[in-house]
């Protein structure tokens, strides 16, 4: 017995299933801790209609988390998904209220963030510029046009729409947002994307060890092109459904808040290295900090203690990484 026990644990597949099942299995517990403190601390938390707001809300960071997972998990960063979120959708509002059918939006939705998401690729990719200064250069263009085109808000007024990010399935306190669904299905999405497919197995080994996936035989030009693609099309996703959500489309939406769907996908176990992390860790550590915050705000505390719990979070999920590197036992 004890010989079958050793064998197991010199397994290196053993080792990785182990690991992988202590981090979710920590994010499981911190949310359940999470909940159960909030709960005494406030009656309103565990309410049918708060928990669905939980999930309404959570819906758009967990859109912008599946494109950054893609992206992280191959070795980029991407900062530029709040404001092509933001573009998109003043360029959509104006399209909208020019006449346009709501299913026209749609598709100007994805042709946008498709758009946006290729330029960031292409300087990646053919210019050889760092994803960190690529996409903080392209955040502030991005956002710097949204102000050019529209700097006052753009009120929408298609009810097909606004219902998408507002609108909820069933009636009474426990109709689920259909905002949440989307997020869903863009999670089920990249899930299947990232274990199902040869492109997701790509990603893993170009995240992994560039140098030896080229040697392989991989295009790692063409796959770090598309995860940045991807990136930018959940990016322009989110930021349209939350336009949708509040009825409105305005050129600073989402700017401050670039690091949290960052700080998210790394608490879930995604490395900062690359090549290591799952869409699963990032959907619980989405729903954690959407459940932070909604406590905070349940408590009455200000906007800027938010703040300050988000960068701790963030420093804490960094730290987590530098962790699980093995970087402290090297000093």
């Amino acid at each position: 017995m004890d010989r079958k026990v050793l064998k197991m644990n010199e397994n290196p597949n053993f080792k990785q299933k182990l690991g992988n099942m202590g981090n979710t299995l920590s994010l499981i517990i911190a949310l359940i801790v999470l909940c159960i403190v909030w709960a005494i601390m406030t009656p309103y938390f565990l309410t049918p209609k708060n928990l669905m707001n939980v999930l309404m809300f959570a819906g758009a960071m967990a859109i912008r988390s599946s494109g950054l997972t893609v992206a992280m998990i191959m070795g980029g960063l991407d900062l530029s998904q709040n404001a092509t979120g933001a573009l998109t959708a003043i360029i959509c509002a104006l399209v909208s209220l020019a006449g346009a059918p709501a299913w026209l939006v749609i598709l100007l939705i994805f042709g946008c963030g498709i758009i946006l998401g290729s330029i960031n690729a292409a300087l990646v990719t053919f210019a050889k510029i760092p994803a960190f200064i690529t996409t903080l250069a392209t955040m502030q263009i991005f956002r710097g046009i949204a102000w050019l085109i529209s700097p006052k808000t753009i009120m929408l007024s298609d009810q097909n729409l606004i219902a998408i990010g507002r609108g909820r399935l069933g009636n009474g306190d426990w109709a689920f947002p259909y905002l949440a669904i989307v997020a869903i299905v863009i999670l089920g999405l990249t899930y299947f994307i990232l274990n199902y497919t040869s492109f997701g197995r790509k990603v893993y080994m170009v995240g992994g060890n560039k140098q030896a996936s080229y040697l392989s035989g991989i295009n790692s030009r063409k796959v770090t092109f598309i995860a940045f693609v991807y990136s930018g099309l959940m990016g322009a996703i989110a930021g349209s459904l939350l336009s949708y959500q509040v009825g409105a489309a305005l050129p600073q939406a989402s700017m401050g808040t670039e690091m949290v769907p960052i700080a998210a996908v790394i608490l879930g176990g995604v490395s900062l290295a690359g090549g290591k992390g799952k869409i699963s860790g990032t959907i619980l550590a989405v729903i954690i900090l959407q459940v932070i915050t909604n406590g905070l705000q349940l408590q009455g505390i200000a906007q800027y203690v938010q703040w300050v719990v988000t960068g701790c979070v963030l420093l804490l999920a960094v730290f987590i990484d530098v962790i699980r590197s093995g970087a402290l036992k090297k000093l």
